[in-house]
């Protein structure tokens, strides 16, 4: 069901995989100073979304627990296209050239033609795969919950390498240079040689590592379950700083302007400096924050586990805007300067200006 009248695509923002980009920092160009106080559009899907939308050359993609992943246009919310894969989808996508990819709780990453929503290619896996897929070099990365982190070719699917650890892979990865970096459910944040798999590094923390970790001046970012959030060297592994919450850290980080921001399931926003892990601001408590933070230079804003989006001045922790839409709210929202696309836990999809 559709909503609302229509937005246009002038100004529309790619917004191609978790967290904006492949870099993963979670980084917007459109720092809204003030909230959204009109609806565009909002439709209604089956089932729960528990990924994040992305966008990419005026056309939105969600992934939903009905099976499907839909194609909207950004400027009415009508449907382009959709696609059903095996079972449940708790992936969020990735557009890389003609293709959108994602994962599937039947074991398998899907490569569909994003023009016309047909399938290029399915590659299969032994567990749910959660993950947002990640392709650096013509190489697609994905982890997997039987703990399988693999490898595989983007034109084909075919695997180049596999490699099984001891934990559930939840964490979707980082890939730059000459390694692809993730964290496990067994603790640890690994570090492997993208062309072979081998270990680089790890890292043990004290709890899962759920968060998909980011890369800014050398560190590689990421909370863990044990409430701890670290920064470590990214050739080495080697702490630089780490920074102590209440509770434990699910939310990935954002990384702009020399600062981290992430959320803590302690319910605070941290604002956090890159250079030595200093607390600039936190947040009065929002209760959970699982969600991973979007940031421009002068604006952060994060979507909380009971139907609100919050944006605060980047510099002072001051709350800018709130906009209370119901429902919880998991996922990432994409904020461009026109328009503002999230989805909520129950499968509504909303934009708004």
């Amino acid at each position: 069901m559709i909503i609302g009248s229509s937005v246009s695509a002038e100004n529309d923002t790619n917004w191609v995989t978790l967290q904006a980009a492949n870099d993963r920092r979670g980084r917007t160009s459109g720092a809204r100073r003030t909230g959204p106080d009109e609806l565009i559009w909002k439709m209604a899907l089956p089932e729960s979304v528990r990924s994040s939308p992305v966008l990419s050359d005026g056309v939105v993609y969600v992934t939903c627990r009905d099976g499907h992943i839909y194609a909207l246009d950004s400027r009415s919310g009508k449907e382009s296209w959709k696609f059903r894969a095996g079972a449940a989808i708790d992936s969020t996508p990735s557009i890389s050239g003609h293709l959108v990819l994602f994962g599937c709780d039947d074991g398998a990453v899907y490569a569909v033609d994003r023009t016309a929503g047909r399938l290029q290619w399915k590659t299969e896996a032994g567990g749910e795969i959660w993950t947002s897929p990640v392709i650096h070099d013509d190489t697609v990365y994905y982890g997997s919950t039987d703990g399988a982190f693999r490898a595989a070719d983007r034109s084909t699917g075919k695997i180049r390498w596999s490699r099984q650890l001891e934990g559930r892979i939840c964490s979707t990865a980082y890939a730059a240079g000459r390694l692809v970096y993730f964290g496990c459910s067994d603790g640890r944040i690994y570090a492997l040689e993208s062309s072979s798999g081998k270990d680089a590094w790890s890292h043990q923390a004290g709890d899962a590592v759920i968060a998909s970790p980011a890369i800014g001046d050398d560190l590689l970012l990421a909370g863990s379950e044990d409430g701890f959030f670290y920064a470590l060297d990214a050739g080495s592994g080697k702490v630089r700083w780490k920074f102590e919450t209440h509770l434990g850290i699910y939310s990935s980080a954002a990384v702009t302007a020399g600062k981290v921001f992430f959320g803590g399931k302690d319910g605070h926003l941290y604002a956090l400096a890159l250079a030595d892990g200093r607390e600039i601001w936190k947040s009065q408590p929002l209760r959970t924050l699982t969600a991973p933070p979007v940031a421009g230079d002068s604006m952060v804003c994060i979507q909380t586990f009971y139907g609100a989006t919050q944006a605060y001045d980047a510099n002072t922790g001051k709350e800018l805007w709130r906009a209370n839409l119901g429902g919880s709210l998991q996922s990432t929202p994409i904020v461009t300067a026109e328009a503002i696309y999230l989805a909520t836990y129950p499968g509504v999809l909303y934009a708004l200006r």
